[in-house]
């Protein structure tokens, strides 16, 4: 086996047993709608033979009355109406040719049925109208959807009390059907709707459908920015700014008369300041002077001026700290576990009435937090969430706060669920065909490595400003290719840096080279036919001969973290469906540790060193104000990154400084080096914030150094290869699979507007009948995933932070038997334009892996793996 799985994985299991979403079902009116629609493709079969039928009789009839009823009748069958009173009679069918007697009456025979149909299917649909919303709102009584609502949507479970099943409304029964479809059929990344837990790989694993068993703790978290917000302003009150520690910017560097570092006026820029002796010697006092508090700096440097001028000493000191030059700071690290109470345990130093105030409001802040997680009455969570945001607003009065800019957020707090006592243990010997289909998509990804297209113009840009095999220190290439992409002159590379699909190709041989490459890919796939399954399966060893082609330029992604939903297959091995795709290096299982120290005995992040290839892969820990990239260190050394406090040892630290920059001629690649350690360096986001928000010099690091796995563009570049049809607007894409992995389910696209949309004022069941009708020619499934493709709407829709967090772009469960999922889907198509894509859901409710004593539930297995560690 050429490649490393990890020993642990992270599952992440729905909330609610998938099997709820059986009950929003209309099984009755269902069956109803396929067999009026079975009716009307009988009809819809005999239309032309019995029209042309009728065309004999009425062009052989010389009874005009008779010629008159036939050709109404005529119009009818093609029509597939009944034809009015009087047209159909024993008269007209005994005058008939036996043969068209016998086709009229079946004919009519088959019309009656269907209108029997219709008209049972509306009682039908009647009745569990009703039956459906009492099952809402029996699921909207679950007690983990109830805690859930309280932190999405409080509104809603407000309204909650006051909806009656037996008083419809529309627009709760919408809302609160999504938020169980997405509790009972889907993992959401962080959230009350998903709890998650441990799994290892083990030869000899005893059952590889182990039922969940287990605790549940719920961890909330302090909005990141509001508590950054909050240390910063409190780094400016002077009875505590005095005692602070400062340190000077990880990214200063001294080239002759200059300094320049990474800064903060107008945001993240490359600043630079004369170096004079003034500065020099409060740079100085800050690296190496017996006390490098803010006072302890003025107070040194006022003695040796000796000229009473320690007011303007402390101004300019302010200054550095304003242009970023110098930072300060209380030191909590970011990866702290309680980072709100280490807050508050550090204002214990500090004197002062309106401090004590502050360190009190953390106090019964943090208690708060704490509480919530442990409480399972959702009203009594309702209640801690308010006295939580109650808790708040005194420590913003207290700073200061109120009535200024400084908004309330809207997420004060946020929580996640760690699953206790359960434990999932997988043979890897009984999974090898899926790991072996993940290792040939890892090795696959690199074609489409994100960066790539802007790594390749960079080398020719540093070659062509610096020379072959030059060495330059990271801020200043950072700078340079800062300038140059502001540049019109630098609209190519700064085109290559921004876009990765499709390949820019301004001129370079290389990335020529790597659109080639995917077109051969694509139409490789495309060649393979179609089975009887509906599958499309590449042979691998024909991917693997392709890779053996591949550029040196191109790489396997070194670390590949696999989001994979096991398929159960009884007497089998093991089945699973790719949901996503992400680099690795721990980043899953290092969020799962910092949800609970029970889980952090038996469950660490990799033995030793990451190094692959040579390199080592280095982490940068900061928040930078997001939740999301919350978690404890995990590789050995770090990145030291200005305004990001640390607690790692010195030797363990790698300022921006220490970075250089070597241009490998041979190669025609850049590499990364710390020239402090001589080790050469990949840069790794361990965060789950995607990289085009993080700052800018920490994204160019990852990009330029660093690797990306865009799982959307490259597997529907891969899955949408070839349709397998197309019809009245809709296009069909079979699964793609390698072996028992399922790399894309099978779908369907099509525009909003070619979806069957219901009047004004029509009725629930002809749309029902109407949307079923359109399911079936189309072949879509009857419980599918949709959701809307938010680069086909409009430029505000394209963008690519707003198409983030457009939430039109998660997936909705559809189940087209359902009314109340229906009414939902409805209003995605009303609202929208755009292109939808239909999935097939896969696994299906019989297909699952996880259960309990509730029944299955929807779930995902987080796999890494990668190349080889270096010895």
């Amino acid at each position: 086996m050429g490649y490393r799985v990890e020993p642990t994985f992270v599952v992440r299991v729905a909330g609610m047993p998938l099997s709820a979403l059986a009950r929003l079902r209309c099984g009755r009116t269902a069956a109803l709608v396929d067999r009026v629609l079975d009716a009307e493709r009988w009809l819809d079969d005999q239309r032309e033979s019995l029209s042309k039928m009728l065309h004999g009789a009425i062009g052989g009839n010389g009874d005009v009355a008779m010629r008159r009823r036939l050709i109404v009748l005529r119009r009818a069958v093609y029509h597939a109406k009944p034809p009015r009173t009087g047209v159909l009679g024993a008269d007209l069918i005994d005058r008939l040719p036996r043969e068209t007697a016998g086709a009229v009456d079946a004919w009519q025979r088959r019309m009656c049925e269907r209108d029997k149909l219709l008209n049972e299917a509306r009682a039908a649909l009647g009745e569990e109208s009703v039956s459906g919303r009492r099952a809402l709102r029996d699921l909207a009584s679950h007690v983990r959807l109830q805690q859930g609502l309280v932190l999405a949507s409080r509104d809603l479970y407000l309204g909650l009390a006051k909806w009656s099943p037996d008083e419809p409304d529309p627009r709760v029964e919408r809302k609160l059907a999504k938020y169980v479809a997405r509790m009972a059929a889907k993992t959401s990344p962080f959230s009350t709707f998903t709890g998650s837990f441990p799994g290892r790989w083990h030869p000899e694993a005893p059952d590889p459908d182990a039922p969940i068993e287990s605790g549940r703790i719920g961890i909330a978290e302090l909005n990141a920015f509001t508590q950054r917000q909050i240390e910063r302003t409190l780094a400016g009150w002077p009875e505590i700014r005095a005692h602070l520690p400062l340190e000077v910017n990880s990214s200063l560097t001294e080239d002759g008369d200059a300094l320049r570092f990474l800064g903060q006026p107008g945001g993240e820029a490359v600043v630079e300041l004369p170096r004079t002796a003034t500065v020099r010697r409060f740079l100085d006092q800050v690296r190496h002077g017996d006390d490098r508090t803010f006072r302890g700096v003025v107070d040194a440097l006022a003695a040796q001026d000796g000229r009473g001028r320690t007011a303007e000493i402390a101004t300019f000191l302010n200054k550095l700290i304003d242009l970023g030059a110098v930072h300060i700071g209380f030191g909590v690290s970011e990866s702290d576990p309680d980072p709100l109470g280490r807050l508050a345990r550090e204002l214990e130093r500090f004197d002062g009435e309106r401090v004590a105030t502050v360190r009190g409001g953390l106090r019964s802040l943090r208690a708060e937090l704490d509480a919530y997680g442990s409480l399972e009455d959702p009203d009594e969570r309702l209640e801690c969430s308010r006295a939580i945001g109650a808790e708040l607003r005194k420590i913003y009065a207290h700073l200061g706060w109120a009535g200024t800019a400084m908004e309330f957020p809207k997420n004060v707090f946020y929580e996640d669920v760690l699953l206790t006592g359960a434990e999932q243990v997988q043979s890897p010997q009984r999974w090898h065909d899926v790991l072996d289909g993940l290792d040939v998509v890892r090795r696959l990804a690199g074609l489409y490595d994100r960066f790539l297209p802007g790594k390749l113009a960079a080398e020719a840009f540093f070659a062509g400003r610096y020379g072959s095999g030059a060495s330059v220190g990271f801020l200043d290439f950072y700078g340079a290719f800062c300038q140059e992409t502001a540049r019109s002159s630098g609209a190519d590379l700064l085109r290559c840096y921004e876009q990765a699909l499709p390949v820019p190709q301004p001129g370079d041989d290389r990335l020529a080279e790597l659109a080639r490459m995917q077109e051969r890919l694509v139409a490789l796939v495309a060649a393979q036919p179609v089975d009887a399954d509906g599958c499309r399966g590449p042979s691998r060893a024909a991917l693997r001969a392709f890779l053996g082609e591949l550029p040196a330029f191109v790489e396997p992604i070194a670390s590949l973290a696999c989001y994979v939903q096991p398929i159960a297959n009884p007497g089998g091995s093991p089945r699973g469906v790719l949901n996503e795709l992400m680099t690795g290096f721990g980043r899953s299982r290092a969020r799962l540790l910092r949800l609970g120290a029970t889980a952090a005995g038996t469950f660490t992040p990799g033995e030793g060193d990451w190094r692959v290839g040579g390199r080592h892969a280095v982490e940068i820990t900061g928040t930078f104000a997001s939740n999301l990239n919350r978690r404890p260190p995990v590789t050995p050394f770090e990145i030291s990154y200005p305004s990001v406090p640390s607690e790692r040892p010195e030797d363990r630290r790698i300022p921006l400084a220490d970075l250089r920059v070597v241009h490998d001629a041979e190669r025609r690649t850049l590499r990364l080096f710390s020239v402090r350690h001589g080790i050469e360096i990949l840069p790794v986001h361990l965060g789950v914030m995607v990289e085009f928000l993080l700052p800018g010099a920490y994204r160019f690091l990852l990009q330029m150094f660093g690797q990306a796995v865009p799982r959307f563009e490259f597997v529907k570049q891969l899955a949408f290869a070839a349709d397998g049809g197309a019809a009245d607007g809709v296009r069909r894409y079979p699964r793609l699979v390698l072996g028992d992995l399922t790399v894309n389910r099978a779908s369907w696209t099509v525009a909003a507007r070619e979806v069957p949309r219901r009047s004004r004022d029509g009725a629930m069941l002809d749309y029902l009948i109407d949307v079923n009708r359109w399911r079936r020619r189309h072949g879509i499934p009857q419980r599918c995933f949709v959701r809307v493709l938010t680069r086909h709407g409009g430029p505000a829709q394209r963008s690519r932070t707003k198409g983030l967090f457009d939430k039109t772009r998660k997936p909705l469960y559809l189940d087209f038997s359902s009314e109340i999922l229906l009414r939902a889907f409805e209003e995605t198509t009303m609202n929208t334009d755009q292109m939808l894509v239909f999935e097939e859901m896969l696994p299906g409710p019989d297909e699952l892996v996880l259960h309990d004593g509730e029944g299955g539930y929807a779930g995902e297995f987080v796999i890494e793996l990668g190349d080889g560690r270096d010895d």
